[in-house]
């Protein structure tokens, strides 16, 4: 069926498109709205990418900074004069130990003795207090972070082998001043 004509222009505005030229405006029309869509969505995209690349980087810096500072030690606390010292290990909670035997290895960031142990006490609780006068603090090893905890860690792991701790009737698997392997 064909569709009669107005014929004044006035009535014309409301007959369907079937035009060509003017469906080819509105395609490019929507081409135009999708495409300004899809470039705001990629510029949204991107500058969160930026920031959480930024937000990735000052992280990764917080790592090297706080990892690769090289101003951190592992250290011993040996004792000074023979006698008894605390032992977690221990089922009467103390041990003998001669002087120069090791009482605790462990590890301190930046400042040290004086950042780890700010008084001259290393260890207190209800029963014991060890200060300067029982232990002196030895540098055994001086590196960063990670260095320094894997010295630690291998002293604590081989402190049975010691010819101290060889030598001693009760067998302990750290040093008695030590609570865990780290």
């Amino acid at each position: 069926m064909k569709q009669k004509l107005p014929k004044d222009k006035k009535d014309r505005s409301n007959l369907p498109i079937h035009s060509s030229k003017k469906a080819l405006i509105l395609s490019l029309k929507k081409q135009y709205l999708v495409g300004i869509l899809a470039i705001l969505t990629l510029v949204t995209a991107l500058v969160v990418s930026l920031e959480r690349n930024q937000k990735k980087i000052e992280a990764i810096a917080k790592i090297l900074r706080e990892h690769f500072t090289p101003v951190c030690e592992q250290y011993a606390l040996v004792t000074l004069q023979s006698g008894e010292y605390p032992c977690f290990e221990c089922e009467s909670g103390k041990i003998s130990l001669k002087r120069d035997e090791v009482w605790r290895y462990g590890f301190a960031g930046e400042g040290g003795q004086k950042a780890r142990y700010p008084t001259s006490t290393f260890y207190k609780d209800e029963k014991w207090h060890l200060t300067d006068k029982e232990l002196y603090y030895d540098v055994q090893y001086k590196g960063v972070r990670w260095q320094c905890l894997i010295e630690e860690v291998t002293k604590i792991y081989d402190y049975p082998d010691l010819p101290e701790a060889k030598a001693r009737e009760i067998k302990l698997i750290r040093p008695p001043g030590n609570k865990q392997d780290r």
